[in-house]
């Protein structure tokens, strides 16, 4: 019986925090496992994908996807495509983007900034400055998600 009752109450028990996914699109299996790592250790969940076609499909289909690592240079659709298809769509959440690419010149990663990305890291980067842009993504949507309930007035 007591064993039954500590099971019912973990599952009504609220979690701590909802992990929020995080598409990673990148070609490279080391890097994007890399990144995978650092994204589980963060507290995010993160979403495969291997090429533009799989991220844009993802990303249509899963609606709790609101963040999103892309890198410009992979097969299919480039991570600029997605990028912009994503600012185009008519419907579906706002999905902060950054795009990660060893494009560092200053002129590609304006034009990455004006066609629609919300933040550029140049590989290699450093994990904690990776780590900080997302939580620079994570305040923006909380921020479009509007007030909390229960807010002070």
């Amino acid at each position: 019986m007591k064993a039954n009752e500590t099971a019912q109450e973990a599952a009504t028990t609220p979690k701590a925090q909802k992990r929020h996914k995080v598409l990673v699109a990148e070609d490279n299996p080391v890097v994007r496992k890399g990144l995978n790592n650092f994204l589980v250790k963060w507290g995010y969940e993160p979403i495969e994908a291997d090429n533009g076609d799989t991220a844009w499909n993802t990303l249509e289909t899963d609606p709790t996807i609101t963040l999103a690592i892309l890198d410009w240079n992979i097969p299919g659709l480039s991570g600029m495509q997605v990028c912009q298809r994503i600012r185009t769509r008519p419907n579906g959440p706002y999905v902060y983007t950054v795009i990660f690419s060893a494009r560092s010149s200053i002129e590609e990663q304006v034009l990455a900034l004006e066609g629609g990305a919300d933040d550029y890291l140049v590989k290699p980067a450093k994990p904690s400055l990776l780590r900080a842009r997302l939580g620079i993504g994570l305040r923006i949507l909380n921020l479009l998600s509007g007030p909390k309930s229960g807010a002070a007035k």
